[in-house]
C-alpha cells in the first residue's frame, strides 16, 4: 500500500475528516496506518486539533507523527511561522516521513490548504508530495465552483507525475441543489478514469465511522 497525501481544493473542505477516515479504513483492512499532519495552523486550545483527530483514528499516539509546526494563527504555514518567529525545515519533515516508513507504518499525510500553499517560502504541499513519492486524494466542496478547483488541483498534481487516487466531494446536502447533483458526473467526464466519491454532510455523531466505508472505495 502506497502512502497517501490528502490535499484539498481550499481550506475548510474537510481534509482532516477524510484523512482520519482513510486511516480508519486502512486499519480495518489490517494495514498499520498512521495519520500525520506535518504543519498545523489555526490551532485552538478549546477544540480538538487535526493531529489529535488523526491520532485517534490511528489508534495510537506516535511521537514522530506529531506536527513539527503547530501555530495559533489560521494562515499558511510559511506566513504563520514568519509572524511567530518559528522555523520549519522541509528536510525535517521528510526525515520524519522516512523514519515512520522505516518503523513500518503506511502513512496518510494531511496537507495544509491546497497543493500550492507554502509550507515554507520555497516548499509547497506539491513539493512534499513529489519528493516523498505520495499518491494524492483530493478533497473538495460538493457545490458550485468546485469543477474548476478540482480540475486545477488535479492538473497541478499530474504535472509533477503524482498519481491521483480519487476525488472526494465532501459534505453533500441531504437535498442537493443542481450543482451538487450534477458535479460528480461532470467531473467524471472532465477527468476520465478518476474515482469520484461523495460523502454526506454530517451534523453530529461519529463522522469518521459514518464515512469510512465510503472512502474505502478509493483504496
Amino acid at each position: 500500500m502506497r502512502d497517501l497525501l490528502v490535499t484539498g481544493t481550499d481550506t475548510g473542505v474537510g481534509k482532516t475528516v477524510i484523512a482520519a477516515s482513510l486511516v480508519s479504513a486502512l486499519r480495518a483492512r489490517g494495514v498499520r496506518a498512521l495519520g500525520f499532519k506535518p504543519a498545523e495552523t489555526g490551532t485552538n486550545a478549546h477544540e480538538t486539533t487535526d493531529s489529535e483527530l488523526l491520532a485517534r483514528a490511528s489508534g495510537e499516539r506516535v511521537a514522530l507523527a506529531s506536527p513539527l509546526l503547530q501555530l495559533l494563527e489560521p494562515l499558511a504555514p510559511a506566513v504563520a511561522a514568519e509572524r511567530a518567529g518559528a522555523v520549519l525545515n522541509p528536510e525535517d519533515v521528510e526525515s520524519r516521513i522516512a523514519q515512520l516508513r522505516k518503523a513500518g507504518y503506511t502513512l496518510v499525510i494531511e496537507g495544509v490548504g491546497g497543493v500550492l500553499v507554502p509550507v515554507t517560502w520555497d516548499y509547497t504541499v506539491l513539493d512534499l508530495a513529489e519528493r516523498c513519492d505520495l499518491d494524492a486524494i483530493v478533497v473538495a466542496r460538493p457545490g458550485l465552483g468546485t469543477l474548476n478547483h478540482v480540475a486545477l488541483t488535479v492538473l497541478m498534481l499530474q504535472s509533477r507525475h503524482i498519481a491521483v487516487r480519487g476525488i472526494v466531494l465532501n459534505g453533500r446536502s441531504a437535498t442537493p441543489d443542481l450543482a451538487e447533483a450534477t458535479n460528480p458526473s461532470t467531473l467524471a467526464r472532465m477527468l476520465p478514469g478518476l474515482r469520484i466519491v461523495e460523502t454526506p454532510y454530517q451534523s453530529g455523531g461519529d463522522v469518521i465511522a459514518a464515512i469510512t466505508a465510503i472512502v474505502d472505495r478509493l483504496l
